[in-house]
């Protein structure tokens, strides 16, 4: 039975997109960048695709801004925005059914300490016995070295153990840990999955795997 869970953050627990959206219009707005000229779906296909950081590198090169400027310009917006956002539906009944099945549930996220705060704000920090947050300075995923981590601190049994997240780099750092992968594809944005063991579209779906 696989009842030990790691999960990502942004995209998988919580719906942290319209706000990273919204953060990195405001960002492009405060560098003069008028919001007629954005398209804000496909700012959301470049970072669910890829990543923050593929989105930070296409517009910035797209509009002749600085890079680093745009960057630091978005993280400050981020901070404040997504402290709005909410856990996804079936969230907290899947991180129970880790615990009710003797086994553990896990997050491994490049964002900060602030997925901490936004746990505890829906009273979910206490469903985790284990975190790598950014402040861990693991390469970030695919490479497994987070999940690794996890696994040997918390003798997670590879087969009992499955990473759940909502991008192909999620699924990718699974495959390359040797666990159990599922790819959180709420509207099919997801073109190259990375080869999942299960893709759903909501998380009750995977009460039943």
């Amino acid at each position: 039975m696989i009842n030990n869970l790691i999960w990502d953050f942004d995209g998988t627990l919580f719906d942290t997109y319209p706000q990273m959206v919204q953060a990195f219009t405001k960002a492009l707005n405060d560098l003069d960048i008028d919001s007629v000229e954005i398209d804000e779906h496909d700012i959301y296909v470049v970072m669910r695709q890829h990543s923050v950081g593929a989105a930070l590198k296409k517009y910035a090169a797209f509009y002749g801004i600085n890079e680093s400027e745009l960057a630091e310009i978005n993280a400050q917006y981020q901070a404040e925005m997504v402290t709005a956002s909410k856990p996804f539906i079936g969230s907290k009944e899947l991180l129970d059914f880790a615990l009710d099945h003797d086994g553990g549930n896990y997050l491994v996220t490049h964002r900060n300490e602030q997925a901490k705060t936004l746990l505890a704000n829906y009273g979910l920090l206490d469903k985790f016995s284990g975190f790598v947050t950014s402040a861990n300075d693991f390469p970030r995923k695919p490479k497994p070295d987070s999940l690794n981590w996890l696994k040997q601190t918390y003798d997670l049994v590879s087969n009992q153990t499955m990473m759940i997240g909502d991008r192909q780099l999620d699924v990718e750092a699974g495959n390359n840990a040797n666990v159990n992968t599922a790819l959180f594809d709420v509207d099919h944005t997801i073109l190259h999955t990375g080869n999942p063991d299960i893709r759903v579209t909501s998380l009750p779906e995977l009460l039943d795997f």
